[in-house]
This record gives structure tokens, sequence and C-alpha cells, in this order.
């Protein structure tokens, strides 16, 4: 899923997780509503789709962003955990997020408008790391993406209850098993009821996350080395 926001104010928009396939669509909508798309961020290096990334920053000349750990092997500004991007009254704030993969981040945002100190989030965008009802899948990382992925989750527990969650996927993708056909939720509901999201002991999740044993789709190697290497 691919998500588009920004600032009218600033005539400048974000778009997260760019697919391939629908690049023209998303220049399209920018030219429509007269907005420049000027920050494109990937979550994660993904494995069930080929990104846009490259394509939509040749139409756009738009800046790029990646994980400081990402191996992506074009340029690309690389943001560390905790850094931060404004945009006239929209700001992100990232997030790292490991597990799903070792490069996966989460984006945070704030809005001026409806907070001057802009101290207080009102969304994040999870990638595969957090979805409604369920988690991502944690075979596509390093060894440690069981424990990377509850620390994660941890980590995203900390954010107020009200703050909403827009994931990557909804129901029937490959990325993760159980999750809702619901396109998003607040931190607050899935701590409540998300089985995984809700366990707070390292080793009853790990046990958890081991006994789903997901098939793995033949296209991911081939997906992950072409996103590594850029497709325009």
């Amino acid at each position: 899923m691919t998500y588009i926001f920004g600032c009218t104010q600033a005539g400048e928009l974000f778009v997260v997780d760019p697919k391939y396939d629908n690049v023209e669509e998303i220049v399209r909508f920018a030219d429509e509503i007269g907005m420049k798309i000027s920050y494109v961020i990937d979550t994660h290096t993904h494995a069930d789709h080929i990104s846009g990334i490259r394509k939509l920053q040749k139409l756009t000349n738009a800046n790029i962003y990646y994980s400081e750990v990402s191996q992506v092997k074009f340029p690309v500004e690389r943001v560390k955990d905790g850094e931060e991007i404004k945009a006239g009254n929209v700001k992100i704030r990232v997030i790292y997020t490991p597990g799903h993969t070792p490069d996966s981040i989460s984006i945070l945002i704030y809005d001026k408008r409806r907070d001057e100190s802009w101290n207080e989030p009102w969304s994040v965008l999870t990638g595969d790391t957090l979805f409604v009802g369920s988690v991502g899948r944690i075979d596509i990382g390093k060894e440690s993406s069981e424990e990377d992925l509850f620390y994660s989750l941890q980590k995203l527990k900390q954010l107020p209850d009200y703050v909403e969650i827009y994931p990557a996927h909804t129901a029937g993708s490959v990325c993760g098993f159980g999750i809702s056909g619901k396109p998003s939720s607040t931190i607050g509901f899935e701590k409540r009821f998300n089985n995984l999201f809700r366990i707070n002991d390292k080793e009853a999740f790990i046990r958890s996350i081991r006994s789903f044993n997901l098939p793995r789709p033949k296209e991911f190697d081939e997906n992950i080395k072409r996103n590594l290497e850029g497709v325009l």
C-alpha cells in the first residue's frame, strides 16, 4: 500500500512505499492537485513487489530515503532512528523498527495545525512491522529477526494509544499472517486485540511467532535483488 500526504501550504508531498506499476498514477495525482513530490521513502527493501522509488525520482527529481543500514546499491539519503524531515506544517520522524527486514523503518507523522508544539504525533506508517491484527513475517532478514521484531514492537507500544496506524498491507498479503482486511487501526486497539502485539515477554513472543510456518514465495529473492539494484 502506497501512502501520499503533505502540506498544501508548502506545496510538497511525501510518498511512502511506491509500487513500480503505480508510479505514473502517483505523478498524475500530484499534478492534478498542483503539488510537488519532494520526499519518497521506502520503509524497507520489499520482497513482495518491485519498488517504484527510482522511477519516481527520475520523473520528479524528489529526494529518496532509506534506513541508514539499507544495502541498496544506488544513491539515496540514509536516515537514522529519530531523524526528522519537515515540509510546511507536516513533520515526520523516523523510527528504526528492524525485524521483518534488517532495514525496516516506521514513519511517525506530526501535523502542526493540530498541535502547534509538534510534540504529539497523530499517525504512524508501520510498513511491514505492525499490521492490523498481526505482525510482519521474520524469515526475510537475519538470524536475530525474531528478537529484533519483538524490540521494534515494544518501541511502537510506547506511542500514545490514540496514534493511528497505517500498515503497508491488509488481508491477503504474503508479508504476514492473519492480517485484518481493515486498512487502519490505533496503537491502543492493537495493544488490546492483536495477539502478537500484546505479548510483552520476549521468549513467549518468539515461541508464538515460530508457530506460524509461512511458505516463502519463490519470487521473494528475485524481487529483493532487483529492489537493491533499483529499477528505473
